[in-house]
């Protein structure tokens, strides 16, 4: 027995063959078998150990995926508007919010991960959704702590002098819950990080190489998943009021502008969720039962730098060292910058793509939500099951498995032409035609003219009508309007400036057809497919080209680059190329500050999110394409497969010409490993 054999044998008490070798002590013997047991302290039961199996251990964390998933890209995600509305924000600071949750993930990823190698990982996990919980209670309090919705009723909406005398109370200054908002996802960060290194380095850890990308599949599926109930049951809570509960339904509907749904319901949800998983967790053993002969069948596909793979990890002092390690390893640096450039644009379509279909299409928040939860949340699983299958259909090494990335990145950046898909903006008078109609665009919007000027009129309340003529307004005070009944307009002063049309308009926005929204979802599917068709292989890329010692830690450092490079700045860059859009901004009246923003210019939209997706995805061809060139496989890396027939002339044929000393280490090498495979139970699928 080598020396390598001696101390795997010695620190896990089994041989790398399977068999667990004679121990001296009985207490020794019923400490280890307490350590793969399921229950809590000294209460182990029989019945409790049906669930202490790989397959538990994935409805587990699928299911805490599926919760993280959930509130953070889900709930989060489908509230950005009603953020807006609600506390006065523009989408730069809500970007902030969801980027906030990549900030903590990011900051404790590498102590988490690297206590991970020693102490226990599914204690860490329970107490990562206990705080998961906590964070969507934070989240919630703005809703507890705050006063009924202002929604601008205190406003004349129509042309009277007096609104030019007076403005109405100004309520307390709302843009303060921005904190409170941020912080709640600060906590979601510390926890729903931990699932996708710890998480899934637990299931790499129990399950055969050749099992794992369809276990880690499944788990990435149901964090898919999650996004779509996200997103489709906040679409259905934004058609109810927000202050239902206190307060009688306003006059408004979920297509007017000024509208908020009940935004904070799902984070009820989310933090009941969260805090039913932790006891179901906290009741799993240190390492579950054929851990150990898993850990021990494995043969290393790590890059090779021309040094000896080192096991470092054990203190807090090698931190450095295996810190360098993984840095000097350029495989997993030139994959770790793709999944960063990846991180930018998943990110800023998850957070914004809802808000995208609303202006662009003219839909209500709440459909624009379910929408984007019936094409993009499926394609993002499909995507996820199609990596991991292709994956194990064609057994694939490191530097195939880089290349299926590359060229999924090529086929995303053709169906990124789907962001130009667009419905002609309307005609809306002082923003995108003037209001004698005589002009089809205004280089400069100004809502103001010579028929609206004595009326005092605001931007704190968009209120849009339809004019006779075709023309929309922001509001009946802009129209010129000094007389209604109900919806009904009359003595409209601006509808009437050719004397062509009678002076009237109809509360509401004019009438638009527009078949392109059914162009633009079917393209967006195959997008969102393709994209997140290079998640799984790329994990399993990182997993494999590292030593199998350091995989957890790797994992979270490359959570590390994806979140500070991609994940953080991907929704603030985007809310700023939104908010860039923006002609028409909220102010309150007698203020000169932007808040949040009621009209964009839909063709610059458009724009800036193709220039952006073809960017993203060409740097993220560049980045695996260089690192399927770079990857260096080890000598050894032909023996995994206990079921291959490797012969000498075939290894000679890969590798040229080698000495016979390493052509007999080559054969001792295979025979050892088939030895393994056949021995070894824990290796089959």
């Amino acid at each position: 027995m080598s020396t390598s054999e001696k101390i795997v044998t010695n620190g896990t008490g089994a041989a790398p063959n399977g068999f667990h070798k004679e121990r001296n002590s009985s207490e020794s013997d019923t400490d280890d078998e307490e350590d793969h047991r399921c229950g809590y302290c000294g209460y182990r039961p029989a019945w409790m150990q049906v669930f202490n199996n790989p397959k538990f251990l994935c409805v587990l964390l699928s299911a805490f995926a599926f919760i993280q998933s959930f509130v953070v890209n889900g709930i989060n995600n489908v509230n950005t508007t009603s953020y807006e509305r609600r506390f006065g924000l523009s989408s730069s600071q809500v970007g902030i919010i969801s980027s906030a949750y990549d900030i903590s993930a990011g900051v404790v990823v590498l102590p988490i991960t690297y206590l991970a190698l020693t102490c226990h990982k599914h204690t860490i996990l329970a107490i990562a959704v206990g705080v998961m919980g906590l964070g969507s209670f934070l989240m919630l309090l703005p809703q507890i702590s705050t006063g009924p919705y202002e929604w601008g009723q205190g406003a004349s909406a129509m042309c009277t002098t007096a609104n030019s005398t007076a403005c109405p109370q100004v309520p307390s200054d709302l843009s303060n819950y921005l904190y409170l908002l941020i912080a709640g996802q600060l906590l979601h960060g510390v926890g729903g990080s931990t699932i996708y290194s710890v998480g899934i380095s637990c299931m790499d850890d129990c399950v055969p190489t050749k099992s794992a990308p369809v276990y880690v599949g499944i788990l990435y599926a149901f964090s898919a998943l999650g996004p779509a109930a996200g997103y489709m049951l906040g679409g259905y809570l934004l058609d109810i009021y927000v202050d239902f509960t206190s307060v009688p339904s306003p006059l408004l509907t979920s297509s007017d502008p000024r509208w908020v749904g009940a935004w904070w319901l799902g984070f009820i949800l989310s933090m009941t969720l969260a805090w039913l998983m932790f006891l179901p967790l906290l009741g799993l053993p240190r390492e579950l039962p054929g851990t150990k002969q898993v850990k021990a069948s494995r043969v290393s596909e790590a890059h090779q730098d021309g040094s000896e793979e080192k096991h470092l990890g054990a203190s807090f002092r090698e931190f450095p060292k295996v810190t360098l390690m993984l840095l000097k390893n350029p495989t997993f640096m030139l994959t770790s910058l793709a999944a960063s450039s990846e991180g930018i644009l998943v990110s800023g379509f998850a957070t914004f793509i809802p808000k995208l279909i609303q202006n662009q299409f003219g839909q209500t928040a709440g459909f624009s939500a379910i929408l984007t939860g019936v094409m993009a949340v499926p394609g993002a699983a499909g995507g996820y099951l199609l990596g991991g299958y292709l994956c194990r259909r064609f057994k694939l090494k490191i530097r195939a498995i880089l290349r299926l990335c590359a060229l999924a990145c090529l086929i995303s950046v053709i169906a990124a032409a789907t962001m130009w898909a667009r419905c002609e903006q309307t005609k809306i008078a002082g923003v995108t035609a003037s209001y004698d109609y005589s002009k089809a665009v205004l280089s400069i919007p100004n809502l103001d003219s010579p028929c609206n000027t004595e009326c005092g009129c605001t931007q704190e309340s968009y209120t849009p009508v339809c004019g006779a003529n075709g023309l929309q307004y922001f509001s009946p005070c802009h129209a010129g309007c000094s007389e209604s009944i109900g919806e009904n307009y009359t003595s409209c002063a601006c509808v009437n400036r050719t004397s062509t049309y009678n002076e009237t308009a109809v509360g509401g926005v004019c009438d638009t057809s527009c078949p392109l929204l059914y162009v633009f979802l079917p393209i967006f599917f195959i997008l969102m497919v393709v994209t997140f068709a290079a998640a799984t292989p790329t994990t399993m890329a990182t997993l494999r080209c590292v030593p199998l010692s350091h995989k957890t830690f790797a994992l979270g450092v490359q959570w590390v680059f994806a979140r500070f490079l991609g994940t953080v700045p991907g929704p603030i860059f985007f809310g700023v190329i939104i908010d860039s859009a923006c002609v028409i901004w909220k102010r309150s009246c007698g203020s000169a500050e932007n808040e949040s923003c009621w009209i964009y210019d839909d063709y610059a939209m458009s724009r800036n999110f193709f220039i952006v997706a073809i960017g993203v995805k060409s740097v993220s061809t560049f980045f695996f394409v260089v690192a399927s060139f770079v990857y260096k496989a080890p000598y050894t890396h032909k023996v995994e497969d206990t079921k291959t027939e490797n012969t000498e002339a075939d290894y000679q044929s890969t590798r040229g010409t080698i000495p016979l000393t390493e052509t007999g280490v080559y054969r001792k090498l295979k025979s050892e490993s088939e030895t393994r495979g056949q021995d070894n139970p824990a290796l089959e699928p």
